[in-house]
């Protein structure tokens, strides 16, 4: 979608749709991709579940990074979430660095610049194919599995490549709960039983547990707080749901050392510690242009 400075602004959100953003820890945006950046976004999903890489990289074969790389994707029954999406589908690419993205993304958290974090291309295959509870994907929060990042400012878009209702298996939040931080078990995504999670996990902190559906039309994107709950119920459509969620960071987000916890080191290791260079002191770098590119800065005044 080609729009003038005049229009890209149009689509950026307002100041009523910020306050909004950081009162309830989620937006929805107007419609910001083309059929055609979603028709390339798909072709390269399927080109990715076949193996066929655009580019490749040293680590694009190690399963520690994820178990997914090389491995086909026959059994459509199932669900699948492939992680590093966009580094190995141009098409895909296009989608996670949008420029427009990471704009909306540093206005909403105030940030003067945005890298990328991680993308994940996750599927969700309908439930008469595979059992209700094969398309569920738990409340959880994704700063829980990002306890070495320092910021807590970090932002996801979440990118659904069809239209995106309550029948197909949206997203769904829970209205202000990145406000309670005290939820330390719920990196909970592979849980399915959501019941178990919202009776026996989530603490709201006195607050009402409100669940909002984020449906969206083909074109449109939701952005969520890194503290905010929210996962997906089954998909009961006849076809499958297809999303690439984007993970962003922003600039002052650095490493944080938890070895301190115990003697046998790392006490927590992300997938991207494995591939991101060294600071001087050994650790890892969460700005290294080749695993982080900056998305967004805003020009020194």
């Amino acid at each position: 979608m080609s729009e003038s400075k005049g229009d890209a602004q149009a689509l950026m959100p307002s100041p009523e749709d910020i306050e909004q953003y950081r009162r309830n820890g989620y937006y929805i945006s107007r419609r910001i991709l083309s059929d055609e950046q979603i028709s390339e976004a798909l072709t390269g999903s399927e080109r990715i579940y076949r193996c066929d890489y655009d580019e490749v990289f040293p680590w694009s074969g190690n399963p520690r990074v994820d178990p997914n790389f090389g491995v086909p994707f026959t059994d459509r029954t199932l669900s699948r979430a492939d992680g590093y999406a966009s580094f190995h589908s141009l098409g895909l690419r296009a989608l996670a660095r949008l420029p427009m993205i990471s704009a909306i993304a540093a206005a909403l958290i105030g940030a003067k610049e945005i890298r990328y974090w991680k993308d994940q291309l996750i599927y969700k295959p309908p439930a008469r194919e595979s059992g209700e509870a094969e398309g569920v994907t738990g409340f959880h929060q994704d700063k829980r599995y990002w306890p070495t990042c320092k910021s807590d400012r970090m932002i996801t878009a979440w990118i659904p490549l069809q239209d995106c209702s309550t029948t197909n298996g949206c997203l769904v939040v829970i209205k202000g709960s990145h406000r309670w931080r005290n939820n330390h078990a719920l990196a909970t995504f592979g849980e399915r039983n959501m019941d178990f999670i919202k009776s026996k996990l989530i603490n709201t902190e006195g607050d009402e547990l409100v669940e909002v559906p984020l449906e969206l039309k083909r074109g449109q994107v939701s952005f969520h707080d890194c503290y905010t709950i929210h996962g997906s119920y089954a998909n009961v459509s006849d076809s499958p749901r297809r999303a690439l969620s984007v993970h962003l960071q922003d600039g002052e987000n650095r490493y944080r050392d938890l070895s301190f916890l115990r003697r046998e080191k790392p006490v927590f290791q992300h997938s991207h510690d494995l591939i991101c260079r060294k600071t001087a002191k050994g650790l890892p770098d969460y700005s290294d242009p080749e695993i982080f590119p900056t998305l967004h800065r805003v020009a020194a005044q």
